[in-house]
């Protein structure tokens, strides 16, 4: 297990060209060969985020301690924070300020509550791994379209590799929830 976090360039994975867009003009006027980026969402577990962001069999979403994650963000010299939703006719010429455009995202994406950790630097490759401690790691939720097999197998991989087997590793619930239906069939 790598037990790492991994920006990648977003110009190679992001199916957002509007926020592509931006990230390369911030690249442009900031004069940096390389810039790597990874997401993170403030939110609660969505829809919206296993469509978008684990959808299929092998996703997964994954809470982080917040606070001890901004503190070794800090500590590596990366730049993080909350993204800004903006409506476009709110979007001028004088509003635009360099530093702020990679965290500035257009107003539909407002339900990702997203929170943007960015490197640029003159660096080659493709990415910028960040070795983490597993015990940042709230819990894990596996996709609840994963097999009941599979998911078993990975349970007990997670759990034996965080050396914590207290960990929260779950399947999620959002497509079915028993206890919810429950509460209608017994009404």
């Amino acid at each position: 297990m790598r037990k790492r976090l991994v920006l990648l360039d977003p110009t190679k994975t992001w199916d957002d060209r509007n926020d592509l867009g931006v990230m390369a003009e911030y690249k442009r006027r900031k004069g940096v060969k390389r810039i790597v980026a990874l997401c993170f969402s403030k939110g609660d577990e969505t829809i919206h985020h296993w469509k978008a962001f684990s959808d299929g069999i092998s996703g997964c979403c994954i809470e982080f301690d917040g606070i001890r994650l901004q503190k070794l963000f800090n500590k590596a010299g990366l730049k993080h924070g909350p993204v800004t939703y903006r409506k476009l006719k709110d979007v001028t010429k004088a509003s635009i300020v360099v530093n702020d455009m990679p965290f500035t995202k257009r107003w539909p994406y407002r339900c990702e509550e997203e929170y943007r950790v960015i490197r640029e630097d003159d660096e080659e490759g493709p990415s910028f791994d960040l070795a983490i401690d597993l015990h940042l790691i709230n819990k894990v939720i596996i996709s609840q379209k994963m097999p009941q097999p599979v998911y078993e197998t990975i349970k007990a991989y997670l759990r034996a590799a965080s050396s914590n087997p207290e960990k929260k590793i779950n399947r999620s619930t959002l497509y079915e929830n028993q206890i919810w239906l429950n509460k209608f069939k017994n009404a």
